[in-house]
């Protein structure tokens, strides 16, 4: 169970059985997008090891809940919610996903303390409030438990930047680290581990053109071999595509 990427692959082609969906075949099409997803939560499953109650937020088709399964096996409640009405059988079946659809902005349909980790993968710049949706997880977040937030949009992006010049997709709310390391802080979480994250590019956007050419896409994937070693190396790793922070719910702060 612990075969991530192969698991991972297998879930998406069943899924696509199912229904084709433009954001799953963006979020698939290469080896690189499965191993930049694997990538990430390999570097915070740590904070997964105890876990009994995790929610995957904004989880989308909950691939992150998919990997905290395989990771945990039977010994872990997983929930997932997200505002659409959560079309991914294969993923949320895998998972054993308790899935709830969104209605509110920020305000989340759980009791306070309710949940010793939450995941958030690429969501928080998306929320239409930053603030209050953090303040939202820290209520649900049990005390010492941790907030696992993954692919968020760094402000020095050297891809960010390319795509606003190509005219390209790209994200309106972007964060420095040391700016999410500061919003954590003022809500109540503890950095515990932060970092840069994906330096080669993979291609992950619905358009056409070269993100369907399969020259590009194999191209992209013998690049990522190079990713891991580009995401240690400072300061090159300033300019990658995402950042990540976990912070421990604290209830006070001590110097």
């Amino acid at each position: 169970m612990r075969n991530f990427e192969a698991n991972l692959v297998e879930l998406y082609s069943v899924q696509a059985q199912i229904k084709v969906d433009r954001y799953l075949h963006a979020h698939s099409r290469n080896l690189a997008l499965i191993r930049r997803q694997v990538g990430i939560f390999e570097r915070c499953q740590d904070f997964l090891k105890d876990a009994h109650t995790v929610l995957d937020w904004g989880c989308r088709q909950a691939a992150d809940a998919c990997l905290v399964r395989m990771l945990r096996g039977s010994d872990v409640e997983l929930h997932g919610c997200d505002v659409d009405s959560g079309e991914y059988q294969a993923f949320f079946d895998f998972a054993g996903l308790k899935y709830s659809q969104l209605s509110h902005p920020y305000l989340l349909p759980y009791e306070s303390d309710s949940f010793d980790a939450v995941i958030g993968s690429g969501v928080l710049e998306h929320v239409p409030n930053d603030f209050e949706s953090l303040k939202e997880l820290y209520r649900i977040i049990r005390p010492g438990g941790f907030f696992i937030m993954t692919m968020l949009p760094n402000a020095y992006s050297y891809t960010e930047w390319m795509n606003r010049r190509l005219k390209n997709p790209h994200h309106l709310r972007m964060y420095s680290l040391s700016e999410a390391r500061h919003m954590f802080m003022h809500h109540g979480f503890l950095p515990v581990r932060f970092g840069y994250h994906q330096m080669t590019p993979t291609l992950s956007s619905p358009n056409g053109g070269i993100f369907d050419l399969a020259i590009a896409n194999r191209l992209v994937e013998k690049l990522f071999s190079l990713n891991a070693f580009f995401e240690r190396s400072w300061p090159i790793n300033r300019f990658s595509t995402n950042i990540f922070v976990v912070g421990r719910k604290v209830e006070a702060f001590h110097g």
